[in-house]
């Protein structure tokens, strides 16, 4: 049943990115040719901002989902219920504090926008598009809680199905929309509208699965059990400000010493990178469920071997995708966008640096996760989030928009890289840390050696345009991956992967013919 229903969650969200990335790049087309680079950094800008101010959410999705894998796998239903009681009153709170905390940042919008009074737009104007945007971040928390229940039951390809369908319904008329009028504001209230129909269609398909969850609204879980979730939600609230802060400052750190147009510029890169970490993260986020309800049911030894086997995977995927994105990006995005939304390489190898080392956390940060060991390694994000942004300050100041991303890089690297593979192996697997750098190493060698020789094979395609783009990925594909498969094809990580995707094809092909 985990590995059934771990296919089934990846196929739902490699499906539903693979179609959603596709009307994202018509749409942010559409949006680039009748709007413009300004309202592409109105739109990065605002979002980075509602983003920071949900750290009031304090972690409370995952701890709440990990608190349910027990008493799901149990069937105890009594349980269940109170969490999700819990979880709402928790969430209603958490809105009405990012509500007042995004009133209050209102006033001070316009030292974020270093070049507001030289843009058309006017600070009044930006400042109703900020509240548009405050009101779909605050919206989501009073429905949203719901759909942990369908996930705890590992069954989160019903909610990404859901999301699908209203993603590409909410595509579709935002092109229309925009075609039509080029208004910024119509395009926002298509998302909005988008936003709280999935909330509601998704909580309404929880109650209808699971129906017990209307029989009860009130009681809440013992108070021991309330302890227990209110210290792992500290720990998670931590871990969520090193990450917020880390990842999605960017662009205020950007507007404030470059501009909106460098937003701009920036976004249509994250958007691709976005769209590439959003499939990638439904594969990792297939199998959480999954973990959780191994590392409660069976030993250490088969928990670290089940990790070794997702963590080769990260490998594979991250390194093929970092060399992608070095080989392709300024090639895809000149004949998408135009030369004036280019970075430099530089600066491009440098957001490819932070790709990848973020990528390789992704399989420990899975486990850690699952396996509830956040609260090990709780004051990492602080050190995470001081040398992110002093680092990051110091260096805009001198090198420009590089300085951002090598702030972000600096900060991984002295405090992720090291900490969360030590707690994880300590207190999930009960091993040394030693083999996790070992790995390490020998799989960042052979990103680095495989993917400078598909880079330079790949720099002897210059014709231009969609051909060279095509012929680029092609040998992407086809060296890189061939390469390392040779490579790695007699290890014990390979040889399981091999075992199961041919397993689940078998399965796919079967169910078809039935």
């Amino acid at each position: 049943m985990r590995t059934k229903n771990s296919f089934l969650n990846f196929l739902a969200n490699t499906g539903s990115t693979v179609i959603s990335m596709v009307l994202s790049f018509i749409c942010r087309t559409v949006f680039i040719a009748t709007l413009g680079k300004a309202y592409l950094g109105v739109n990065g800008l605002f979002s980075n901002i509602l983003t920071v101010l949900s750290l009031a959410e304090l972690g409370i999705g995952a701890a709440m989902i990990y608190h349910m894998y027990d008493p799901v796998a149990r069937e105890d239903v009594v349980q269940v219920r109170q969490l999700l009681n819990l979880y709402r009153r928790l969430y209603t709170a958490v809105a009405i504090v990012i509500a007042v905390a995004g009133l209050s940042l209102t006033p001070f919008l316009s030292y974020l926008i270093k070049d507001a009074g030289d843009t058309s737009l006017g600070m009044d104007y930006l400042t109703w598009v900020y509240l548009l945007y405050l009101f779909n971040t605050v919206s989501s928390y009073f429905f949203c809680y719901k759909r942990s229940i369908t996930d705890a039951h590992q069954k989160g390809y019903i909610n990404v199905c859901i999301g699908s369908a209203l993603q590409i319904a909410q595509f579709l008329v935002q092109i229309i929309v925009l075609l039509v009028t080029r208004n910024f504001i119509a395009y926002l209230l298509v998302q909005i509208a988008s936003n709280v129909l999935n909330n509601v269609i998704t909580a309404w398909m929880a109650e209808r699965l699971y129906p017990y969850l209307k029989e009860d609204r009130k009681s809440l879980p013992a108070k021991a059990t309330r302890h227990h979730i209110y210290k792992h939600m500290g720990a998670m609230f931590l871990h969520k400000l090193g990450d917020v802060v880390v990842n999605n400052t960017d662009n205020v750190i950007m507007s404030a010493f470059a501009g909106l147009e460098s937003v701009g510029i920036y976004s249509n890169y994250l958007l691709i990178e976005t769209s590439i970490n959003t499939a990638l993260n439904g594969v990792f986020g297939a199998f959480t469920a999954s973990i959780g309800n191994l590392g409660a049911t069976e030993n250490k030894d088969d928990v670290f071997r089940v990790y070794r086997i997702i963590n080769f995977l990260g490998f594979v995927l991250y390194g093929y995708c970092t060399i992608a994105f070095l080989v392709m990006y300024n090639p895809f995005i000149e004949v998408w966008a135009g030369k004036d939304f280019l970075f430099p390489m530089s600066i491009v190898l440098i957001m490819e640096m932070n790709f990848y080392v973020r990528g390789m956390r992704k399989a420990t940060l899975t486990f850690r996760d699952a396996l509830g060991l956040y609260w090990y390694d709780r004051y990492k994000p602080i050190f995470e989030v001081i040398i992110n942004l002093v680092t990051s300050l110091f260096l805009v100041t001198r090198v420009g928009v590089a300085g951002i991303f090598l702030g972000t890089l600096i900060s991984n690297l002295t405090t992720c890289f090291w900490v969360e593979p030590l707690v994880t192996y300590r207190h999930g697997f009960g091993r040394s840390v030693g083999h996790y750098f070992r790995t390490y190493a020998v799989y960042t060698l052979t990103t680095v050696i495989v993917g400078g020789f598909t880079y330079w094979l790949c720099s002897h395609f210059t014709m231009g345009g969609i051909a060279e783009i095509a012929c680029k990925i092609v040998v992407c594909t086809v060296v890189y991956n061939g390469i390392v498969a040779l490579l790695y094809c007699r290890t014990m990580e390979f040889q399981e992967l091999w075992k199961q995707a041919m397993r689940m094809l078998k399965r796919k092909r079967a169910d078809l013919a039935e």
